[in-house]
Formats: structure tokens, C-alpha cells, sequence
């Protein structure tokens, strides 16, 4: 399990006003090991998203479908994906250079088997930091307890880092939540 492949999938409606800065951010991962998978969620915005990911050539792969909400552009992502693990970035985000480096290090601390979370920061327009989430003890030791946790210990997915075959069992994301 030690270099297992990732596949980051940007799920992107309408988001030529982040994008470049999410690709990047999935470009500049320590960890190299990793194929990047942007879901044009059928933009309507005079082709200014698709231009952008189209830019990056070989370096992603770029899929355009018809508007069905951001549940079925990762569905569709996970099944075009090629990795055992897979890592949610919106195209609004980003990840910092280490974070699935640093994911795939616990992983190979286990048998593989778990879904892996980290602390997020959320930052404005203009890069400034206006919070920083810690993960609540809680999630450890009682993992059904994050169902209760009050809004500064929400999960946020875009921190997670999924098997594959854990998502493959839920049958992906539920298309009707929008």
C-alpha cells in the first residue's frame, strides 16, 4: 500500500473564478503519485471553464456533461477514475502542497481501510486567513458523535480522502441532493 494511486476529481459549474487556483493546487502535491480528473459539470458561462481546464493539456483529464448538480459530476469522476483512493476538491478550494502526501502517510500506518480527514483552513477572495477547523477528539473515539457536532466541527469532504472501494459500496453519491 505504500504509493497507492489518488485520483483528485474537481466537480466545476460556472467556475472560471477559482479554477485555475484549484488545478494548481492539485498540480503542486508533494505527493506525485496522483491523477487529477475535472468534471464540467455543463457550465453555461461562453466556454470560460472549459477553456481554463483545457489549458492544462495532458497534465488533467477534462469530462463535460450536462448539468445534473455536483453529486452526479463526482459520480461521474469516480467512474472515470483510475486511482484506489479518492479526494474531492471543489473548484472553489484548494489543497495545501502536502495534504495528500501527508494523507497517504496514515494510510500506510493501517490496513489501508479507512477514510482519512484533516484539519481545513478557510481563507477569503484575497488569500487571508479567516478561520482554521481542528477535527473535535470526538471523531476518534466516537465517529457516529460528528453527526452532533456543532458548525465549527463539520466535516468537510474536500479534506477527506476515500477508498475507493468504500464509495463503490455506498454506490457513489446520492444524485438527488442537488
Amino acid at each position: 500500500m505504500t504509493n497507492p494511486k489518488v485520483s483528485i476529481v474537481i466537480p466545476v459549474y460556472n467556475g472560471s473564478n477559482y479554477l485555475k487556483e484549484a488545478i494548481d493546487s492539485a498540480l503542486a502535491q508533494t505527493y506525485k503519485n496522483v491523477e487529477i480528473i475535472v468534471i464540467n459539470d455543463g457550465s453555461k458561462d461562453d466556454g470560460a471553464t472549459e477553456a481554463i481546464a483545457k489549458s492544462y493539456g495532458k497534465k488533467i483529464r477534462y469530462y463535460k456533461k450536462e448539468n445534473g448538480g455536483v453529486a452526479s459530476a463526482l459520480n461521474m469522476g469516480i467512474d472515470k477514475m483510475t486511482g484506489e483512493y479518492f479526494s474531492w476538491l471543489s473548484h472553489d478550494d484548494m489543497y495545501y502542497p502536502e495534504k495528500i502526501e501527508k494523507q497517504v502517510a496514515l494510510i500506510n500506518k493501517t490496513n489501508g481501510n479507512i477514510i482519512i480527514i484533516s484539519d481545513w483552513t478557510v481563507i477569503n477572495k484575497k488569500n487571508k486567513i479567516l478561520s482554521h477547523s481542528v477535527l473535535d477528539d470526538r471523531l476518534e473515539s466516537l465517529p457516529m458523535c460528528f453527526l452532533a457536532f456543532d458548525m465549527k466541527t463539520w466535516l468537510n469532504a474536500c479534506a477527506m480522502l476515500i477508498p475507493l472501494s468504500a464509495i463503490k459500496k455506498c454506490h457513489g453519491f446520492d444524485e438527488s441532493l442537488k
